[in-house]
């Protein structure tokens, strides 16, 4: 098949041929069989998100189809499905053979808890990566570094000890105080970091600082592997006004000089991976009280266009920049021969419309914004999904 005049990153019409699913040449005026005519759409690479979960932070076959229709249709071709599951081996094997069979590339991590599951076994049937909570006491997150390292798998790390902010909502800020809503402190992100850090350094273990949300995080976390969520590019503290369960999210949005921070951390390459940190809610556990709001956000239907809107189209950054934290980067880590346009690598590809307006649902922290920009294709390997 020969995809004809496709604005590559947005910039220049190209045409790509695509063969036995991955993409042979990239050129002008390209011959074949089969045409199809992208008229001036924009190819991208497809997204890879690697912290992704359940609706309600549940397993089941109907919330796993609904994950993968809403990936497909959102330019997402692979994610990391976070561990909510608590599988033994058994279950857990069963759990994979079910993930292989979906057009979604679907990877899985094993989350370390108090109570220590069959940790080797579990990556041996093929988690990827394991996840923790730094608050976990110093003997467990131990043993966690040194299965990673007897296995050679990386660690996701989610800093924040939530005992420190008990029962914290929202960021401390004076808005909160002006709401009386409870303040979750920086001290309980930033302080994490640093100790483990230092943990981290001592046993050599590859770790993914997940969803830093500070701009102290970020200093003191230097030169390692950090993942962000978009929505800490794009909303601040601010966003929980009139008490807008939408915007509760963990970790809370944080000041507007550290959006900024982060924004520019991400233009700086400062930051290795940005998400849409899907973690869908049912409505009845978030049009509640803000006090009794469920944390989460559904995110990954706008995330593409999200990324356009305030990242692009503001020229804050190129496609070709913003793909290496969207796509590249995380082929890379889980060894895919996709996540960038070029010849020899995997067709795994959206054509995206950047002169579209699209509108994000009433129950969104979007809603009031002018999102632009919508996936209109999808491909897989070459065969169009969308």
């Amino acid at each position: 098949m020969i995809i004809k005049n496709a604005k590559i990153y947005g910039k220049d019409l190209k045409d790509v041929a695509i063969s036995q699913g991955h993409i042979q040449k990239i050129g002008e005026n390209l011959q074949g069989d089969e045409i199809f005519d992208a008229k001036g759409l924009t190819l991208l690479p497809s997204f890879i998100d690697l912290c992704v979960n359940l609706k309600n932070e549940k397993f089941s076959l109907s919330n796993l189809k609904l994950l993968e229709k809403e990936c497909l249709k959102s330019g997402i071709s692979t994610i990391l499905l976070r561990d909510v599951m608590d599988f033994d081996e058994e279950a857990f094997t069963l759990f994979l053979q079910n993930l292989s069979h979906r057009n979604l590339q679907i990877f899985s991590s094993i989350k370390v808890k108090e109570k220590l599951r069959n940790i080797a076994t579990l990556i041996n049937k093929g988690a990827v990566a394991l996840e923790l909570d730094s608050s976990l006491n110093a003997n467990i997150l131990k043993i966690a570094m040194q299965y990673a390292l007897m296995k050679k798998v990386p660690i996701f790390a989610k800093c924040l000890n939530e005992d420190f902010d008990d029962n914290g909502v929202m960021n401390e800020c004076a808005l909160g105080f002006e709401l009386g809503l409870i303040g979750m402190s920086g001290v309980g992100e930033f302080s994490e970091v640093a100790k483990l850090r230092e943990i981290a350094n001592f046993y050599q273990s590859e770790i993914i600082y997940d969803q830093l949300s500070l701009a102290k995080s970020i200093r003191l976390a230097q030169d390692e592997a950090i993942l962000v969520s978009i929505h800490h590019l794009i909303k601040n503290e601010n966003a929980c006004e009139n008490f807008n369960t939408a915007a509760k999210i963990k970790p809370p949005l944080r000041s507007e000089e550290d959006r900024v921070f982060l924004q520019n951390a991400l233009k700086e390459g400062k930051i290795r991976f940005l998400s849409a940190a899907h973690c869908p809610k049912s409505i009845n556990l978030k049009d509640l009280a803000f006090d009794e709001a469920a944390f989460g956000i559904h995110s990954i239907c706008e995330y593409i266009s999200l990324c356009y809107s305030f990242f692009i189209r503001n020229h804050f950054m190129s496609w070709e920049k913003l793909c290496e934290f969207t796509s590249l980067n995380a082929a890379k880590f889980l060894k895919l021969n996709s996540g960038e346009i070029k010849e020899g690598k995997e067709a795994n590809l959206v054509l995206f419309d950047e002169n579209a307006t699209i509108k994000a649902p009433t129950n969104s922290l979007y809603s009031k914004d002018e999102l632009k920009g919508e996936i209109k294709h999808h491909l897989l390997k070459g065969q169009f999904v969308l």
